[in-house]
């Protein structure tokens, strides 16, 4: 069950992002070069800066606070703004934002696009950045589950809810967690949920599973693709492993 396609896959935001090994100084001009590689971005590119606060010593006592911005990333974006490249220093992220497969009932692969997208902004930083290859990998989904009853339990459509223990109430109204867990060839699985309630008297639980790959000897650039589509194999697999098949009928709704 881990290549199940459902009619309306309950993805919010699927992303992949490399981090480089490289003995260049990071270049400024990097994004510009990156945008005019990818042609299908044809958004206005945004900036994201990093505010950075910091306590100024003296004699080895606080004198002076002092704070600043610096360049975090720029964001490389589709016109409808729902498909996404960030490129930051020695960092590139590649973002599919719903829908993931087209409309509902959609024939078109999801993941088929998001690697494709993948492949081709790997294929442009390594044209205009030469990096000396890749040391970390993360694939990572962001699912929304919306139950259309406010006083839903969360065990009925996730397996590693929080259970029922007896002498609490029996009613979870909101949940949070994380939990990070290990292959046995090191790759981590972080999962988090988040149950909440709307204000449409709907619940929503969002299951957030970020898969993580990284080495102290850099990769090049077809071993890293492999390691992606590795990582993403695996994210299917625990997602199957962990929802219900309630969850999986909302899923496969119109």
């Amino acid at each position: 069950m881990g290549h199940r396609r459902y009619r309306n896959p309950p993805i919010e935001e699927a992303l992949c992002e490399f981090h480089f090994d490289s003995d260049e100084t990071w270049d400024l001009t990097i994004p510009g070069k990156l945008h005019t590689e990818l042609d299908d971005y044809p958004g206005k590119p945004r900036q994201q800066n990093v505010v950075q606060v910091g306590l100024a010593l003296q004699d080895g006592q606080p004198s002076e606070l002092r704070h600043g911005e610096r360049l975090g990333r720029v964001l490389l974006i589709t016109n409808d703004e729902s498909r996404m490249v960030g490129i930051g220093p020695d960092v590139v992220s590649v973002h599919m934002l719903r829908p993931y497969q087209g409309n509902a009932g959609s024939a078109q692969d999801g993941w088929s696009e998001f690697r494709h997208r993948i492949q081709k902004a790997l294929d442009a930083y390594w044209k205009v950045a030469s990096p000396n290859g890749v040391k970390r990998i993360s694939i990572r989904y962001v699912n929304r589950i919306d139950i259309p009853k406010e006083a839903a339990n969360i065990g009925d459509y996730l397996k590693c809810a929080l259970p029922v223990v007896a002498g609490l109430p029996p009613r979870v109204s909101e949940f949070v967690s994380r939990t990070e867990l290990s292959y046995e060839d090191g790759v981590r699985l972080i999962l988090a949920q988040v149950k909440f309630s709307s204000s449409t008297d709907a619940t929503q639980i969002v299951l957030d599973l970020d898969v993580i790959w990284e080495t102290e000897s850099a990769v090049g650039k077809d071993k890293a693709i492999e390691k992606a589509k590795d990582l993403r194999d695996r994210e299917r697999l625990a997602f199957e492993a962990i929802i219900t098949d309630k969850a999986r009928e909302i899923f496969d709704a119109d």
